[in-house]
């Protein structure tokens, strides 16, 4: 089956594009479509479309229109919100939920929005032929809320695990490359976003630890602007414990030394950096709105509440840390689970089904 893998733009560091790849990676015969790309991933056949366009969504339109006079493939799975492909895997916020609790509904009239409402509606719409992976129940029950949308034209997967290929070192890199002592707990966040992913709350909690937490570090990893941040830590007084290590090709060694992964998203479809955590056996702490907050706590780990402040986020790292011995091992249960690293064969099968 020759499966064309519809995805706006490729870089090499985004939740997105890492499930496209690996998807792509799984499949026999796939072709990951894209519009731009500042890189290519290695073992995957790339058509880039320079589809152009001056405006965000006009840039998706022209994709999306791209993409519909594609036809040397058997089946089509979008990655982005490209309407009348054959499946849509649906790693985004329900847009017309967000839309109406931030803007004023006369905004709909303009282009921008008015594009992304009638695109969305296309892909989740009654009327849309196309079948939905979706993440999480929590998904399910956004996108219901607006769109009718049939048991029969939906699937929830279960996490995306993938088998961890390393084995922890016995001395840490990143506390050498850090010059940290080795016994120095190290916080984890990662995010392309740090203002959406939360990392302002992380870094007003780390200034309100105590105890044995308060020798912890915060090591961020991801590709945004650190200027705020850095400004942020530098009046909070804990600059010296805030280290920037923009993007990562060694994020799973990373996670292996590290003593918790801090993730007080404000809006999380899924999380997969969650899951990738937890195959490293690195307790997480998220938000209750992240769609993978079930699974983690299934995991044994800790939570916070859907708009938690720096004070409640100070306390559960703290406590996190106390039983951090106590929840890596059922962490390991909750990954020895039937079925936890099957995700993209349930979905070729669909898919083959199908077509």
């Amino acid at each position: 089956m020759n499966l064309g893998i519809l995805l706006q733009h490729y870089f090499p560091y985004g939740g997105l594009q890492r499930d496209a790849v690996r998807f792509a990676h799984h499949a026999n015969e796939a072709t990951l479509v894209v519009s731009t790309s500042n890189s290519r991933p290695d073992g995957v056949k790339l058509l880039s479309l320079n589809s152009g366009g001056k405006t965000n969504h006009s840039k998706l339109a022209r994709f999306s229109r791209d993409c519909q006079n594609l036809n040397q493939f058997t089946a089509t799975i979008a990655f982005s919100r490209v309407s009348g492909s054959d499946f849509h895997f649906c790693g985004d916020h329900c847009y017309r939920e967000h839309f109406l609790k931030k803007k004023p509904a006369i905004a709909g009239l303009l282009p921008r929005y008015h594009f992304y409402l009638e695109n969305e509606r296309r892909i989740f719409g009654k009327e849309s032929p196309t079948h939905i992976f979706f993440l999480s129940e929590s998904a399910v029950a956004s996108f219901q809320e607006y769109y009718d949308i049939p048991s029969s034209r939906y699937t929830v997967l279960p996490p995306w695990l993938d088998r961890p290929t390393l084995s922890a070192p016995e001395t840490s890199p990143i506390h050498a490359e850090l010059k940290l002592a080795p016994e120095t707990p190290l916080l984890l966040f990662v995010a392309s976003n740090y203002q959406l992913k939360g990392l302002d709350l992380v870094l007003q909690s780390l200034a309100r630890l105590s105890g044995e937490a308060e020798e912890c570090h915060l090591v961020v990893c991801g590709e945004d602007d650190p200027t705020p941040s850095q400004k942020l830590a530098e009046a909070l007084q804990v600059a010296s414990k805030v280290h920037f290590m923009g993007s990562r090709d060694d994020i799973p060694a990373i996670m292996m030394q590290s003593s918790l992964l801090v993730h007080p998203a404000r809006m999380e479809a899924a999380g997969m950096v969650l899951t990738e955590a937890l195959t490293h056996k690195l307790p997480t702490l998220c938000t209750d709105l992240c769609g993978y907050a079930s699974q983690t706590i299934a995991a044994g780990c800790l939570h916070l509440s859907s708009d938690p402040d720096a004070n409640e986020i100070a306390s559960k790292i703290e406590e996190s840390l106390t039983k951090r011995e106590t929840i890596i091992p059922q962490i390991q249960a909750w990954c020895s689970q039937p079925g936890r690293y099957n995700t993209a064969d349930l979905m070729l099968a669909r898919i083959a089904r199908d077509h």
